[in-house]
């Protein structure tokens, strides 16, 4: 196998004349033994696995692009039809005889059987390449003869019989593991683990954390190697170190908040230039490469935060400990010391290993309470002395300054600033929801969100003025269609022609939310617009950042909870060692910590939002038959989606519970009655009553009271 490789056989089928080649052909071309056409048969077995080509023969090999068969990836819906995902194009249509057992999730090689113009395409799954998950969640539920599974979401079948022997002692509204065994009418549940009661609140979290395969634990190995690390700090460490140990600094957080990764400095020299100094926990000082801490923290890529549970990167000792940045505590950390003109403009800048000890800790509220001439009130705000506390406030009015200045410069060149409501959910001890409302934007988050954003650029042009190979926070221009169906809308709204989608802009999709401030339709714009861009990813390949309108952007600031974070620092210190590296092994290493890296962002992100929205359905099941004003936020010939606007919640309102036929009008963004006496637009306000909440299809049933 050692003569021949994935890429020389691809480019030979696409090189082929007929589009298809036979085993015997591509063994002569790649200067095979008769021998070794064994292996290769085993090797083109493994690439036919993984989508990469298609065998459409018992003899013959060709690329599915060729052969007119897509490779990609399917969602699977209760009823048993499905979609073939496409991006920037029509989703396939595929029916349930079509499906051929696949799963949401599930990748998948698919021949298109139908097209059709007006309408979406059909296709059949030829074959399942790989499963997207191998375990399910789902409800037990008992009969007198037999046990059966409500699967939770709409992927699987409404219920699936669990053969005999396979219930693990699982009772009816237990909530269970399990896995599928057989196919069609034969398919089976076995179940793998109860969880436990389903009505009980503190189930959510379990399920999530099973869900999405979160770590609950580390490694014994792991923590071993975290707890032999030494608590005090060495002469050894101190080496090379800039002390700023008598530098008033301090942090900013959240009231709950465990672990302190950045801290701030600020003053206004006399000359009237701004000197900003974001210090950040030196964790590479103590998770070193090539040991089990790395390994471990590379492999969960993000802490996740799970509402009041957190799983960390990193163990608590280091996290919580030796790397946290606690207030009257000596810290090792990496600075980025800035000199800030009066127009935003960085004159000077130093980038150091460093010491600190914090005379401060804030939370967010207390840091707003200070800017707004009150005085701190959490018990988690603490001061060294009364001395620090008069100084952090002469500082905090002066960082208010910077910020102001810094966002301004943002605001120019066009970056993006979405001032969408995140919910604030309170939990009691035991998983209830005590709260949902929406969070306040305050000053304080600003001032700390502008000086990260500063440092992280900063550091990007210090690594690339010496082309040091690292890890860039890239976030790409938008797909044309996508952007295009946004500014139609928009135009639509506004009232005006707004730029083309081809080469648009930040700055242009910064004018149109300029535009669109302070009116009802503010909150939906902002929100398609957010969900017409692209994903902000990791890359070793800088683009730029869109969003920000930022050409170089990379994270360097949370070292303690993203991994790409630390490797940065370790660039960093390899310009103060001379020790660059930019070997194509290293390269490689890079590329495959970044794409880890968004795949691991991917997956807490969505475990984030699924326990939010199982919070959410919980909390609203105690709100049926009540009443709520909410805004229209998307539109389907099914119905529509309303978001409630004091819990940030959203639900669905059917055609079905309108009680008379519907269009649905694509080009108006609305929803009208066939006798055209009722219409529903995307962005209208409504009053909705609570009708149904079913968690398990993470489902909130709605009615129209006044549209």
């Amino acid at each position: 196998m050692a003569k021949f490789e994935g890429k020389k056989i691809i480019e030979l089928l696409s090189k082929s004349r007929k589009g298809a080649l036979s085993l015997s052909v591509l063994a002569k071309r790649l200067g095979l033994k008769k021998r070794e056409k064994a292996a290769l048969k085993r090797f083109l077995a493994e690439l036919e696995k993984k989508g990469k080509i298609v065998k459409i023969s018992p003899k013959k090999y060709s690329l599915p692009d060729r052969v007119k068969l897509l490779t990609g990836y399917v969602e699977r819906f209760r009823d048993g039809f499905g979609f073939f995902i496409r991006e920037g194009e029509p989703d396939i249509f595929i029916s349930p005889r079509h499906m051929r057992g696949a799963l949401t999730g599930d990748k998948v090689l698919l021949k298109v059987i139908k097209e059709k113009e007006g309408k979406k395409p059909e296709g059949v799954v030829l074959k399942v390449i790989e499963r997207q998950k191998a375990e399910f969640i789902g409800t037990y539920q008992g009969a007198k003869r037999f046990g059966y599974i409500v699967p939770d979401g709409v992927s699987l079948p409404p219920e699936i019989p669990v053969g005999k022997g396979d219930t693990e002692g699982a009772k009816p509204g237990d909530k269970v593991v399990f896995k599928l065994v057989g196919r069609g009418k034969n398919l089976r549940a076995k179940v793998i683990e109860v969880l436990g009661r389903a009505d009980d609140p503190a189930i959510d979290l379990l399920i999530v954390l099973r869900k999405y395969g979160l770590p609950t634990i580390f490694p014994e190995d792991v923590e071993k190697e975290a707890q032999r690390l030494p608590s005090g700090i060495s002469r050894r460490a101190l080496r090379g170190r800039l002390d700023l140990r008598n530098e008033l600094i301090f942090t900013i957080d959240p009231e709950t908040a465990k672990d302190f990764d950045d801290a701030i400095s600020v003053r206004k020299l006399d000359n009237g230039i701004y000197e900003l100094g974001v210090h950040i926990a030196d964790v590479s000082y103590y998770v070193r490469e090539d040991t089990f801490l790395d390994d471990e923290a590379r492999n969960r890529g993000t802490s996740v935060y799970l509402l009041d549970y957190v799983v960390p990167m990193l163990p608590h000792r280091i996290s919580g400990d030796l790397a946290s940045l606690r207030p009257g505590e000596d810290r090792l950390t990496m600075s980025v010391i800035m000199r800030i003109d009066p127009e935003g403009n960085v004159v000077k800048r130093k980038v150091r290993k460093s010491i600190i000890n914090s005379a401060a800790r804030l939370t967010y509220v207390d840091a707003q309470r200070i800017l707004d001439g009150e005085e701190p009130e959490s018990p988690e705000t603490s001061f060294r002395n009364q001395e620090v506390k008069r100084k952090v406030k002469e500082t905090l009015a002066v960082a208010l300054e910077l910020a102001g200045i810094l966002r301004q410069k943002r605001w120019e060149r066009g970056s993006l600033d979405f001032d969408l409501p995140e919910p604030d959910i309170l939990l009691l001890p035991g998983g209830e929801v005590a709260h949902i409302k929406p969070t306040e934007r305050l000053w304080a988050h600003r001032i700390i969100e502008e000086f990260m954003i500063k440092a992280n650029e900063e550091i990007a042009a210090f690594l690339v003025e010496r082309d040091v190979p690292t890890i860039f926070r890239i976030h790409e221009p938008p797909d044309p269609q996508k952007i295009a169906e946004f500014l139609a809308l928009a135009e639509g709204i506004l009232g005006t022609e707004l730029p083309k989608a081809e080469g648009v802009r930040p700055k242009d999709l910064q004018k149109i939310l300029e535009m669109v401030k302070g009116r009802e339709e503010e909150p939906i714009l902002n929100y398609l617009l957010l969900r017409s861009l692209m994903r902000a990813r990791y890359s070793v390949e800088n683009v730029g950042h869109f969003g920000l309108a930022s050409p170089l952007y990379l994270h360097f600031t949370s070292p303690i909870r993203r991994y790409p974070d630390l490797v940065v620092h370790r660039n960093v210190k390899s310009v103060f060692s001379r020790k660059i590296r930019r070997d194509d092994e290293w390269i490689k290493y890079l590329e495959e910590t970044a794409s880890l890296a968004t795949t691991r962002e991917e997956r807490a992100e969505k475990a984030e939002f699924e326990l939010i929205d199982l919070k959410k359905l919980e909390f609203m099941k105690d709100k049926i038959g009540e009443e709520f004003k909410g805004i229209v936020t998307h539109i389907t010939s099914y119905g529509f989606f309303v978001e409630i606007t004091e819990y940030l919640t959203e639900g669905f309102v059917s055609v079905e519970v309108l009680g008379k036929p519907f269009k649905h009008i694509k080009e108006r963004y609305a929803l009208v009655s066939e006798d055209g006496t009722e219409e529903y637009r995307l962005g209208q306000k409504v009053i909705v009553k609570v009708l149904r909440v079913d968690k398990s299809l993470k489902r909130l049933d709605l009615s129209i009271v006044k549209g």
